[in-house]
């Protein structure tokens, strides 16, 4: 069974339609690159895979469930088994970047208690190579050190299938060959990664199945 399913889905936002009636099928373990011109609707898509987005028509299933349709159970289920990370980081600018990275960790595991969280925040603050203090805000940060705080955030939790929308965009080649380098773990792990990128270095690290969106369709899978 494939672990997420598309099912001619379609997507209208102030009357445009941007996702014209798509489907596909992502296999557990499996990388998928969705490429293509800006404004194509690639981005969109990825968030209907991911569940952000509720589609117009068509259902989105994870392990065979409508997510619409999910209990609160089972929805809970799928956002601490998946993560996001915006192409603009998409922190949340009145917290501080300590609550950040443990608000997650409080949602999915309750009973954690706050020195168990606390190592786990220094843990993956290390993990991406952030030193500086967890007092600060997202708007102290530049834009390549909020990229890499939106992907320890989306790691906190352990997830099996991560979605990442120009992960690389506003990143310094350091930073970029950090993510890569932990990216390669996650999958050689096993786990699912479902990717939007204009990099072609990146996308050439990790190749996978590409599917080219073209004004809200698919064109091909190569």
């Amino acid at each position: 069974m494939a672990v997420l399913t598309v099912e001619d889905v379609k997507f209208s936002s102030r009357k445009q339609e941007i996702i014209k009636g798509v489907s596909l099928e992502v296999g557990r373990g499996t990388t998928t690159v969705l490429i293509g011109k800006s404004g194509c609707g690639k981005s969109t898509l990825l968030k209907l895979m991911a569940g952000i987005l509720v589609p117009s028509e068509g259902r989105v299933l994870y392990e065979g469930v409508d997510i619409e349709e999910m209990t609160n159970a089972q929805n809970k289920e799928f956002r601490k088994k998946s993560a996001f990370v915006f192409q603009d980081s998409a922190l949340w600018a009145n917290q501080d970047i300590y609550h950040n990275l443990s608000i997650p960790l409080q949602v999915h595991f309750p009973k954690m208690t706050y020195e168990e969280r606390d190592l786990a925040v220094q843990g993956i603050c290390a993990m991406v190579n952030f030193s500086r203090p967890l007092t600060l805000r997202p708007v102290d940060l530049s834009a390549g050190e909020q990229k890499r705080i939106a992907f320890a955030r989306a790691m906190s939790c352990g997830p099996e299938i991560l979605f990442l929308d120009e992960i690389t965009a506003s990143m310094d080649r350091r930073g970029m060959e950090l993510i890569m380098n932990l990216l390669h773990n996650f999958v050689d792990q096993g786990n699912t990664l479902i990717y939007v990128s204009h990099n072609a270095s990146f996308i050439s690290e990790f190749p996978g199945t590409m599917i080219h969106v073209e004004d809200g369709l698919l064109k091909n899978e190569i």
